[in-house]
């Protein structure tokens, strides 16, 4: 039981201290300062990293970069509209949630937590294929556009069991994966050593033991899986 209120109290002060420091980011670069600051080398740099020499993931940035807000200026803004359709889906601005893996490795509310957001902006979310939240309890607690991302398995028959996941949660959107033939060659990860399933070794085992908050967020909570495989 003191166990228990311990890691209770440990958890309420870091999220607390998360909070504050959360009111201090003011672009999506703060942002990522603040995740590098609190996940162990491993986690950060498979979130933030791409394959080989990331020159794809650069040019995604930099494409970005060269989009320009262009404001309709005179024209009042009592009516304020940022809705937009997107996919065919009815959406309250024109961003979402795009689907991305193994959230639960993050925090341990995951896809939960995410698709918690997305409902409460009116915007889609997308779960991946190595989602840590199955597609039933994603389909039956929100209640806003859901996309899936799906990689073509040879088994046939596992893609058939996925896209009849889909259909029964009620997801709205597939979205198909064709560029990836092969895993890609995530160099980040290499160095750090990460593995999904998360394994320890001895390059990475630092890391982890002086981000102590993860550590206690990660292994206090139930051990994720990857159920929708």
């Amino acid at each position: 039981m003191f166990r228990s209120l311990l890691l209770s109290v440990l958890e309420i002060l870091s999220l607390k201290n998360i909070f504050n420091k959360i009111n201090n980011c003011h672009n999506t670069e703060d942002f990522k300062k603040l995740a590098k600051s609190k996940l162990p080398a491993p986690i950060f740099h498979y979130i933030d990293g791409g394959a080989d020499d990331e020159i794809t993931l650069r040019r995604n940035t930099e494409a970005y970069e060269q989009c320009d807000l262009v404001p309709n200026v005179l024209a009042g803004v009592e009516n304020i509209d940022l809705s937009t359709t997107v996919m065919g889906q009815k959406i309250d601005m024109p961003l979402f949630c795009s689907p991305t893996a193994a959230q639960r490795l993050f925090h341990h509310e995951g896809e939960r937590a995410v698709s918690k957001a997305a409902e409460k902006f009116g915007t889609m979310f997308g779960i991946s294929s190595l989602g840590t939240v199955g597609l039933d309890e994603i389909g039956s607690t929100i209640n806003t556009p859901k996309m899936f991302q799906l990689y073509y398995h040879k088994d046939r028959g596992l893609t058939e069991s996925i896209l009849e996941q889909c259909h029964e949660a009620n997801f709205d959107v597939l979205a198909l994966t064709v560029d990836t033939i092969v895993t890609g060659n995530r160099e980040r990860d290499l160095r750090t050593g990460f593995t999904m399933p998360l394994r320890l070794s001895l390059s990475s085992l630092m890391s982890f033991a002086i981000h102590p908050a993860w550590a206690i967020n990660y292994f206090t909570h139930k051990k994720f899986d990857l159920p929708i495989l």
